[in-house]
């Protein structure tokens, strides 16, 4: 018996769709579709609960010192207030005041690094 399991399925499959280039692209514009739909939902129910009169958050915070993570764009500068609008464990979703791209998904230790958040 073969280890080559993979392998054998994508050549099976790349012929049935008419080569490895088609289904490659298949791949790429599929994962473009879930992307941007999970983005597009992401976005829209943030601005559902930005639009609430009553926004219940769980606490602002200011920055105690700069920081960054590049991957998804977050500047944070000393003296800036980001609002946490849900925390499970490690993941914590944040919106930074003033900013057009929020919200942002940001660890628990990187906010406490930077800011005056505590884990609760």
């Amino acid at each position: 018996m073969s280890n080559l399991g993979l392998y054998q399925w994508f050549t099976t499959t790349a012929k049935k769709v008419g080569g490895p280039a088609k289904l490659i692209g298949m791949f790429i514009s599929g994962g473009a579709i879930v992307g941007g739909t999970a983005g597009s939902v992401l976005t829209n129910k943030y601005r559902d609960i930005k639009d609430k009169k009553e926004l219940k958050t769980l606490g602002t915070y200011s920055v105690t010192k700069d920081a960054e993570i590049m991957k998804i764009k977050l500047v944070l500068k000393t003296g800036d207030q980001v609002t946490v609008l849900a925390a499970d464990d490690d993941s914590i979703l944040i919106v930074k005041n003033e900013d057009r791209d929020n919200p942002y998904f940001v660890s628990a230790d990187f906010l406490m690094d930077c800011s005056d958040y505590k884990r609760k």
